[in-house]
């Protein structure tokens, strides 16, 4: 099988692990699940939306996945996704959640319920109900779990509507509430805070390709590759931290 990042000798090894990519019919979450199942996991691509794309891609690379589409704002769904995935085993090793939506870059006042609800949904309820139903297969494995959240969730500023700074902001908190309080169940917490990506979620958002030190936006696979490592055995000491891969937008 052809090589990713992680080499599936070493390390970060995920022969014979099972692992959950939510978001990952496209952009990173797709990305995240190819270097995985390089690395020799077997991977469930989990979207609201068709996972044949990655599933086909990972396939003829030789790797092993399987796809399930679920709304991740719909918790039964979502625990009964978890439950199929880990398998007769009732397992699973990690747990990478990328599924999530940008919103309108907004002033607060000129904000919508709806638009609120709907960000908050998907970036906030969504990776609750994931990291929930994942839970009871994740516990005494030595598990990992990797959550998508984003530099505005660090800083603020204008590069997001205040609804999705609040969101990601949230998701590191929930990493770090999960770091300390299932630790001693085995599980391991990260988050990565990428600045903008060039995927179809920023498309004709107006990005200047001059808002960091290295003049250009990060591509889908330079942040996958991170998150793919803190979702591997190899980062098992590094937990309830949030990673910036951002180009130098924002540091420490």
């Amino acid at each position: 099988m052809t090589s990713g990042v992680l080499d599936p000798r070493g390390p970060a090894s995920l022969a014979g692990q099972r692992v959950v990519v939510t978001g990952a019919a496209r952009g990173i979450g797709s990305r995240v699940a190819v270097e995985l199942a390089l690395a020799g996991a077997h991977v469930t691509v989990l979207d609201v939306r068709a996972t044949t794309g990655t599933v086909d891609e990972i396939g003829r690379l030789g790797g092993s996945a399987t796809g399930i589409e679920a709304d991740i704002t719909d918790r039964d769904a979502v625990a009964a996704a978890m439950a199929e995935a880990a398998g007769a085993r009732r397992r699973l090793d990690a747990l990478v959640t990328c599924a999530a939506i940008y919103g309108e870059t907004v002033a607060l006042g000129e904000l919508g319920e709806d638009e609120v609800d709907r960000v908050l949904g998907v970036n906030v309820k969504g990776t609750l109900w994931c990291i929930g139903g994942a839970l009871p297969f994740l516990r005494g494995n030595s598990s990992r779990v990797v959550c998508l959240g984003s530099v505005a969730g660090k800083v603020g500023g204008v590069l997001a509507g205040p609804h999705y700074v609040a969101s990601k902001g949230a998701v590191h908190a929930v990493v770090k509430w999960l770091a300390k309080t299932e630790a001693r169940n085995g599980i391991i917490a990260n988050a990565v805070a990428p600045g903008v990506v060039d995927t179809p979620m920023v498309e004709g958002k107006g990005y200047s390709a001059d808002y960091n030190p290295l003049g250009r936006l990060a591509r889908p696979e330079e942040i996958a590759r991170v998150a793919a490592f803190l979702a591997s055995p190899a980062a098992s000491y590094l937990t309830g931290a949030v990673i910036d891969v951002n180009g130098g937008y924002a540091m420490g």
